[in-house]
């Protein structure tokens, strides 16, 4: 089998690339800390979120190939 790593990458990709909502926000969340803002008030903008599904699939490609390789 191949690499364990490529499997996780795969596998971190394929959900960063179906659910990149999910994801942006929870960075916006996370960059929140520490400011005046609530986390829970905090959107992601449609650019973080095509960027995070751009991502993904940059991921899923990485991985399989570190996978299949």
């Amino acid at each position: 089998m191949g690499n364990p790593l490529g499997l996780f990458i795969a596998l971190l990709g394929i959900a960063q690339a179906a659910k990149p909502y999910g994801f942006a926000r929870f960075q916006e969340q996370m960059d929140a800390i520490g400011s005046k803002r609530r986390s829970s008030e905090v959107e992601p903008a449609e650019w973080k979120v095509l960027w995070t599904r751009v991502m993904g699939v940059i991921l899923t490609v990485i991985g399989l190939g570190l996978l299949l390789g």
